[in-house]
């Protein structure tokens, strides 16, 4: 007959002591999940740290676009011409190539370098192809739409003094195209300016070149040539004399 100890453990028992130890895992996960829930503290860092973690992830697995386009206002060619108040709103930035132009008390600059300022959807987009002089002069964010060009001629002075305030800072930060042409005003051909200073240039250099060539081949004035022999003369005796000074003995009789 078999001892009480040598009997197999109760399988009730360990069946209980399962569902124990089962029971403190969860009431201890339990606890956690109540400690972040509950815990704003805690609840701002998790997160955070969620946050982080996505970064992370993102920056590691996020495939660069080949196509990535660049910014618009890079490697724009620039332009030379005049524009007439239609032909300026042509370049508002929703152009493919993005460039945007604004006309400021007669003249035109390329303002594609600010095009966060009056691109599409900046806060100036208002004044991209149109002439801005009466919306600098009055303050007005309002759009100008007038087919016509606007001389300003019922500006006051002071708003006059603001518009030229206002074409002194674009001249000093945007490049100038050209200029806003008046009804019948005929455009500059700035085609013609840039020959005729290349020309210019050219014939400057070539006339600086033949010039030099004839100072070349003419022969040494008499002049000239008495000063080179003087000077050699001069050069014999001071050799002459110091190495007679060199020949020399000291004396030592004092």
């Amino acid at each position: 007959m078999e001892s009480k100890t040598d009997q197999l453990p109760n399988p009730v028992y360990d069946k209980e002591t399962e569902n124990v130890l089962s029971n403190d895992d969860s009431s201890f996960l339990a606890n956690i999940l109540r400690e972040i829930l509950y815990s704003p503290m805690n609840l701002a860092l998790l997160a955070i740290i969620c946050f982080l973690v996505y970064k992370i992830v993102r920056d590691r697995t996020e495939v660069p676009s080949a196509g990535v386009a660049k910014p618009v206002e890079e490697g724009l060619p620039k332009i030379r011409r005049d524009f007439t108040v239609s032909e300026l709103r042509q370049y508002d930035g929703n152009q493919p190539d993005g460039r945007v132009l604004v006309a400021v008390n007669g003249s035109v600059y390329d303002v594609s370098k600010g095009r966060r300022f009056y691109g599409p959807g900046g806060p100036y987009a208002m004044f991209a192809g149109r002439d801005a002089s009466r919306n600098l002069a009055t303050f007005s964010v309002a759009s100008n739409d007038k087919d016509d060009d606007d001389d300003l001629s019922d500006l006051s002075a002071l708003e006059m003094d603001s518009v030229k305030e206002w074409e002194m800072q674009f001249k000093e930060k945007y490049e100038l195209v050209g200029k806003l042409l008046r009804r019948g005003e005929q455009p500059t051909n700035y085609d013609d300016d840039e020959d005729d200073e290349n020309v210019n240039s050219d014939e400057t250099a070539a006339t600086s070149d033949q010039t030099n060539n004839l100072r070349n081949r003419l022969p040494k004035s008499n002049t000239e040539t008495d000063d080179s022999n003087q000077e050699s003369h001069v050069l014999e005796g001071n050799n002459a004399t110091i190495n007679n000074a060199q020949d020399e003995p000291v004396s030592t009789d004092c």
